[in-house]
């Protein structure tokens, strides 16, 4: 019984994690960090750059939680301080990163929980996480 019970977990976890993710009402675009030191933690936009990330959305109302939550004081525990991103860097390689939009010379993924319950618990976002990092970092899977 245990086995069937660890086989059923496993493949809803695998699936979950392979399934596509929708952000905005579009299929997001799975990408991979290529320098997580390249990343904006406490980024603040500008107008300007809130218009050009507008332009971008169809959910008007995202861009609202994207302002709240790329701020590292709504991130998980194992890395919502540079301490911790830095003594965690290779794990946080791990995360399943997907493009919700670019502006000027960076680009915002989000990191949603349900495509990242393979992360150990201290790094699994419990509501929306996106981080902003440079465009030259950020590339196709």
């Amino acid at each position: 019984m245990k086995q069937i019970i660890l086989l059923l977990l496993v493949a809803v976890t695998f699936n979950a994690c392979t399934k596509a993710f929708y952000i905005d009402g579009k299929k997001a675009q799975a990408v991979k960090i290529t320098d997580m030191g390249e990343m904006y933690s406490t980024y603040n936009l500008s107008t300007a750059e809130k218009t050009e990330i507008s332009r971008q959305l169809n959910e008007k109302s995202l861009l609202d939680g994207i302002i709240r939550y790329t701020k590292e004081n709504t991130w998980p525990d194992a890395v919502n301080t540079l301490d911790d991103r830095l003594a965690n860097r290779k794990t946080m390689e791990r995360y399943n990163f997907y493009k919700v939009a670019s502006f000027g010379n960076k680009t915002i993924v989000s990191v949603p929980s349900e495509k990242n319950q393979h992360m150990p618990a201290a790094y699994i976002p419990q509501g929306p996480m996106y981080i902003i990092f440079s465009s030259s970092v950020v590339a196709s899977k």
